[in-house]
């Protein structure tokens, strides 16, 4: 069957968006929109609010739908990882969403990864480290936080779940946004007794978990407004990270996925859970059996941003970006400074969220091109410590596969294949995670012939070389970020 349509919609951290989407003719209508400043701050999300400004976007879909003459089938839902929603016994959210920028849980947090055996037990069994991001431990700090909201919590959400709820009626969860709270064990797929034990949940609290394949029908109230029929399958929601690998087709091991946009992100695909004995990188599940290995890093177009901003130009605009980087491009690589790029803290693979960032090594002589090339720099050299760590317990990826912010630029891309001595592909795709998640759409309704999704490739739209020279000269400044980054740990 290849003339099935669905719609695909996604509810990120800053905007909710909606795709048309056929087999035949792949993206053929999208609609985004920013959410209001009073929705969505970063670390939290009114979810109210959002879910009306996720409604405006598939309605505004649906009608392009109507005027082309197609008829959507099912609706595919995409969130992100790492929100938490408490709900009351109503099941009507006790407060805004926390999402994985919020990490003010950390200073109740931290204190316990002092406790070795705990840390390990966690992160062995559910691949999430004990972190303020991760939905448990902020569960757990807001429980010493404010005693007194918890007394009135009773169910345990989160931003995807609550979308799919209010348009369904329906409270489930997939074990894909499950894999992120840090709840899940990684082997079993089933909640973890012993760190719901820790973090003071029980399982009467948390949804049922369902494969991402799982439907329920849209209720006749959204239906009416939407334009669509009542009953019309809704996908039970995935992440946007696993959504991401599916559309590049990355589903086998040999392919790597690398993402570096406000923050960063590698992934690469294991039939088991693939774990590092010391606590450094994640493991997710993704679907279909397969387990997500990866490393997240807080910081990389958003220290560019933080830099400029901060110390060199106001407004930005593509001119700014352009002009600094013709600059960095003619710096004088081996005397530039190193940047250790924790201004806004650590994920992966210290885990630290009071870690600092900083320049080292400036001279007088040094001026804002040399340290915005620093930056770059800096950024790929916290993204290598990931992969090797992710080498070391996958082993070695056939292909790198990249996208977000960084394709836009030149300089950074040959940067980067320099950095990580390999060749790098790119789609040319936007919006791969909701492409992603349309496929789910349709393999759900029986859109998709047998194997479509594992079979799912992506068109290479170019790559970028390593070049010898500069292959060797960064090996050397990379071992020197290595040694600050163990000298400097705090």
């Amino acid at each position: 069957v290849t003339h099935l349509v669905v719609a695909s919609l996604e509810v990120s951290t800053s905007s909710a968006k909606c795709i048309l989407f056929s087999v035949e003719r792949g993206v053929v209508a999208e609609v985004t929109s920013r959410y209001a400043s009073h929705v969505a701050d970063g670390p939290s999300q009114d979810p109210d609010g959002l879910l009306e400004c996720a409604l405006e976007v598939l309605r505004r879909v649906v009608h392009r739908a109507q005027a082309l003459g197609l008829r959507i089938e099912a609706v595919g839902l995409t969130g992100t990882w790492h929100s938490l929603l408490a709900l009351d016994r109503e099941r009507r959210p006790l407060g805004r969403v926390s999402t994985w920028a919020d990490l003010s849980g950390a200073p109740w947090v931290a204190p316990l990864r002092a406790d070795e055996r705990l840390v390990r037990r966690a992160y062995h069994s559910t691949g999430c480290m004990v972190h303020a991001m991760y939905p448990a431990w902020k569960w757990y700090s807001l429980r010493q936080r404010q005693p007194e909201l918890m007394d009135s919590a009773k169910y345990v959400s989160s931003q995807v779940e609550f979308v799919f709820e209010a348009l369904t009626g329906c409270a489930r969860v997939s074990r894909s946004i499950a894999s992120g709270t840090g709840m899940l064990n990684i082997a079993t797929l089933d909640w973890d007794d012993n760190v719901l034990g820790v973090v003071g949940i029980r399982r009467e609290q948390l949804s049922q978990l369902e494969e991402a394949f799982y439907t329920a029908g849209l209720r006749a109230s959204f239906a009416e407004r939407l334009g669509l029929p009542s009953g019309v399958p809704v996908t039970v929601g995935c992440s946007d990270g696993a959504m991401n690998q599916l559309a590049i087709g990355a589903l086998h091991t040999g392919v790597m996925s690398m993402s570096v946009g406000t923050s960063g992100a590698l992934r690469v695909v294991h039939p088991e859970p693939r774990i590092p004995d010391v606590p450094s990188t994640w493991c997710y599940y993704l679907l279909n059996g397969r387990r997500l290995s990866g490393a997240a890093v807080n910081n990389g177009t958003n220290c560019v941003d933080w830099f400029l901003q901060r110390y060199l130009a106001q407004n930005l605009n593509p001119a700014v970006y352009d002009s600094f980087s013709d600059g960095a491009a003619s710096v004088h690589r081996s005397g530039a400074p190193l940047f250790l790029p924790f201004v806004f803290g650590e994920r992966c693979p210290g885990w630290n969220e009071d870690r600092a960032g900083g320049f080292v090594g400036i001279k007088a002589s040094h001026g804002g091109s040399d340290l915005y090339y620093s930056i770059l720099e800096g950024v790929l050299f916290s993204m290598r410590q990931c992969y090797d760590i992710l080498v070391d317990v996958g082993g070695r990826p056939d292909r790198i596969v990249v996208s977000g912010g960084i394709v836009n630029s030149d300089l950074w891309m040959q940067m980067a294949a320099d950095v990580f001595g390999r060749e790098l592909h790119v789609t040319g795709a936007i919006n791969d995670s909701t492409v992603g998640g349309a496929l789910v759409a349709l393999e759900a309704v029986g859109g998709c012939n047998a194997g479509v999704i594992d079979g799912h490739t992506a068109k290479i739209a170019g790559s970028v070389q390593p070049r010898d020279s500069a292959v060797e000269l960064f090996k050397e400044r990379y071992a020197r970020y290595l040694q600050l980054y163990q000298l400097l740990d705090a």
